[in-house]
């Protein structure tokens, strides 16, 4: 069976596709990269992780990623299969690292959403679990402005490196549905 690589813009089903193989496939582990993050921010607080520049390492989480999902990969030679979700990835990166037989590369994004579309996706789906939860409205709206604008940049850069996007823009639980089936015919390939 391969492994999963799923990334995109926030928000657009990642956590939701990586969970719905997960609990029909038991033997798939997730591997989040907001919860990586977020342990390096609360454990290593001046290292800045979240941060372009300086000492911090968000142009280094990519790489940290991906030897963290090929070792896991390795050391567990097959027992347990992988899937890798996070949008701190571009698709050139993602590309240049995932890009393998043994990993299915997707991305996911809603760049045909109006700003307010995708703020109305966020409260239709948020929980208490989500970082979204107790941000304003207009922090929420400045997200989605900057999302979208990110979708749109991941559909064009997917699309000249060959790598397969799924827009979620709308009808997301249907597509989130289709794109499963899909991913089922990939695995055993």
């Amino acid at each position: 069976m391969k492994n999963i690589a799923i990334f995109g813009s926030s928000r657009s089903g990642k956590s939701t596709l990586a969970k719905m193989i997960s609990k029909k496939y038991s033997n798939y582990h997730i591997v989040i990269g907001d919860d990586i993050r977020g342990a390096f921010q609360e454990i290593l607080p001046n290292n800045n992780i979240n941060s372009k520049g300086g000492i911090g390492m968000l142009e280094d989480f990519p790489n940290f990623l991906s030897c963290l999902f090929y070792k896991s990969i390795k050391r567990n030679k097959g027992e347990i299969n992988y899937i890798v979700e996070t949008c701190d990835i571009t698709p050139k990166k993602a590309y240049q690292l995932f890009n393998n037989d043994d990993t299915i590369l997707l991305f996911l994004g809603t760049p045909r959403q109006t700003i307010d579309e995708h703020f109305n996706e966020i409260k239709k789906y948020q929980t208490e679990k989500d970082w979204t939860f107790d941000r304003s409205d207009d922090y929420i709206l400045e997200h989605s402005k900057h999302w979208i604008s990110i979708s749109k940049e991941y559909e064009k850069e997917c699309k000249e490196l060959n790598i397969w996007f799924v827009d979620t823009s709308f009808n997301r639980e249907k597509v989130l549905k289709y794109t499963l089936k899909n991913i089922e015919e990939m695995m055993l390939k």
